[in-house]
C-alpha cells in the first residue's frame, strides 16, 4: 500500500494506492446479526481537519505511520510504502506484530519519547461507556470527538450527531479538553465504518506531538474488550481490540489506557447515573439531544437497562415498542444474542409476565443464571491502564464499584464463555 499526503493549513489529504499483492477484499464475521460479511476498501482517499497550524513535522514519523496503519491495516498487504521514514526499532515491531514492513526506514531517527508533561488522550463518541471514561481519566486528558463528515453532495443517513455536539459542549463548559475533528476516514471502509479498533484514534495519534500525549483510550466495555457475551471470553490483549495495537501504541510511547474495558455496561451505567455526566450522555447515536430514536437496538437495551438500574417499572406497552422494533427482532432471533450478559441482566430482573420479555429471559438464562459480579470491576483488566495513571482510575472506579473475586471471574468466564461457539474473522 502506498500512501501519500497533502496538508494545508491543518487539512490532511491522505491518499491510498494499493500495490497488486494489497488484499482490498476481506470476508469478516459480523458479531451482530451472526453471518459473514463482506468488506471492501471503498474510497481511496480521505481528509482530516487539524488544528491550521498543524503540519506533518508536527509529528514523529512513527506515530504518524502508525494511524495510517489504523486507518487501512485490513488492506494492506506485506508492504506499506511512506514519504517519511520510520525509526528502525518501529519498523522491527510492526514487522514482529504484523508481518507487515512499513517504508522507508530512517536509521538515524530515534522512536518516539512522550513528555514527561505528557497527558492521556480519549476517543470520546457522547455516549454512556465514552463519558464513563471521561469520568475516570485525569481531568487534563485531551478527549477527540470523531466529527463524520459525508462525501460531497451526500448526507449521513442514519447518523444524528447533535446528541455528541452536545456532549462535548457540555464538557467544555466544564473545562474539559474537547476536540471535535472532522474526517470522512470510515468512507475507506465499504460498507461504511471504521477498519480497526484503533481507527478512532487517529486524531489524537496525528496531534500526539501537538498536544502532548502519552496514552491512547477509548470507552469500550468489557462486553466488546473481552466478548463477554458476545463470542467466547478472550483476553483483550489477543483480540482485535488489543492485538496487534496494544504493542504498536507502546513502540510510539503511547501505550493503552482504557479505564471501562474491566467495566460492563451494567457498571458504567450506574457510575453514571451518580454523575453529572449523565445529563448529556446519551448512547443513541441517531436521536436527536435528549431524545433517543428508540427505534434501534442500542435503544432497546440501554433503556431496559436503565429502568432496571432505577428500579423503574417496565410496563407491557413499553416492551411491545420495544420488541417491535425491526432491528431487534433481528438481532434477539440469533443466538447467542449480541450483549447477550447485558439482556441476561436485564431479564434476571424482570417479574412482568410480557411473553416476548419471558422469551427473551429463557433464552438468555435470565433465569437460572448469576448476574452480580456484572456490578463490578474485572481488576485483571488493570493491565491496559498505563502504569502513570492505573492507581488513578482504580481509585476513581472503587469509588462506585467494587472489584470482583476469583469466584466472580470463574462465573463469568464458565457462564459467558459459553454463550457462542468460537468466530473467526473480524466482528463489527
Amino acid at each position: 500500500m502506498i500512501i501519500d499526503y497533502t496538508c494545508q493549513k491543518g487539512k490532511l489529504e491522505l491518499l491510498f494506492t494499493p500495490e497488486e499483492d494489497d488484499p482490498t477484499t476481506q470476508h469478516i464475521f459480523n458479531n451482530v446479526f451472526k453471518k459473514t460479511m463482506k468488506v471492501e476498501m471503498g474510497s481511496r482517499r480521505c481528509e482530516i481537519h487539524l488544528p491550521t497550524d498543524w503540519t506533518v513535522r508536527s509529528i514523529h514519523p512513527d506515530a504518524f505511520a502508525l494511524a495510517m496503519m489504523a486507518i487501512v491495516h485490513p488492506f494492506c498487504g506485506p508492504k506499506i510504502r511512506l514519504r517519511l521514514g520510520v525509526s528502525r526499532t518501529f519498523h522491527n515491531q510492526v514487522k514482529t506484530a504484523t508481518n507487515i514492513e512499513i517504508l522507508p526506514i530512517n536509521e538515524e531517527l530515534t522512536p518516539r519519547k512522550a513528555p514527561t508533561s505528557a497527558v492521556p488522550a480519549l476517543s470520546y463518541s457522547g455516549g454512556i461507556d465514552s463519558n464513563v471514561a471521561a469520568l475516570l481519566l485525569p481531568k487534563d486528558a485531551h478527549l477527540f470527538y470523531i466529527d463524520r463528515m459525508p462525501p460531497k453532495g451526500q448526507t449521513l443517513k442514519l447518523l444524528n450527531q447533535e446528541a455528541a455536539y452536545y456532549a462535548c459542549d457540555s464538557l467544555t463548559k466544564l473545562g474539559r479538553n474537547v476536540h471535535k475533528i472532522k474526517t470522512d476516514m470510515q468512507y475507506i471502509r465499504k460498507p461504511v465504518g471504521f477498519s480497526t479498533f484503533l481507527t478512532d484514534s487517529v486524531p489524537a495519534l496525528l496531534l500526539a506531538d501537538y498536544y502532548g500525549l502519552d496514552s491512547a483510550g477509548h470507552g469500550q466495555t468489557l462486553e466488546i474488550g473481552y466478548q463477554v457475551g458476545i463470542q467466547n471470553f478472550k483476553d483483550c490483549k489477543h483480540n482485535n481490540v488489543g492485538s496487534p495495537w496494544h504493542k504498536l501504541l507502546e513502540a510510539i510511547d503511547m501505550p493503552f489506557t482504557l479505564p471501562t474495558i474491566g467495566l460492563s455496561e451494567i457498571s458504567t451505567t450506574k457510575i453514571i447515573n451518580q454523575s453529572p455526566f449523565r445529563d448529556f450522555a446519551q448512547p443513541c447515536a441517531r436521536g436527536k439531544v435528549k431524545k433517543p430514536c428508540m427505534n434501534c437496538y442500542q435503544c432497546f437495551r440501554k433503556s431496559l437497562l436503565e429502568r432496571v438500574m432505577m428500579n423503574r417499572p417496565i410496563n407491557n406497552k413499553f416492551l411491545d415498542k420495544l420488541f417491535n422494533i425491526k432491528e431487534v427482532k433481528k438481532i434477539i432471533s440469533t443466538s447467542p444474542v449480541h450483549f447477550e450478559n447485558v439482556l441476561t441482566y436485564i431479564t434476571a430482573h424482570y417479574n412482568g409476565k410480557h411473553n416476548d420479555m419471558l422469551a427473551l429471559k429463557k433464552k438468555t438464562r435470565g433465569d437460572t443464571l448469576k448476574v452480580d459480579w456484572m456490578n463490578k470491576y474485572y481488576y485483571e483488566s488493570q493491565e491496559l491502564l498505563a502504569p502513570k495513571y492505573r492507581n488513578h482510575i482504580k481509585k476513581e472506579i472503587y469509588k462506585h464499584i467494587k472489584p470482583m473475586n476469583k469466584h466472580d471471574i470463574k462465573t463469568m468466564k464458565r457462564d459467558m464463555g459459553a454463550c457462542a461457539p468460537s468466530q473467526a474473522g473480524h466482528g463489527t
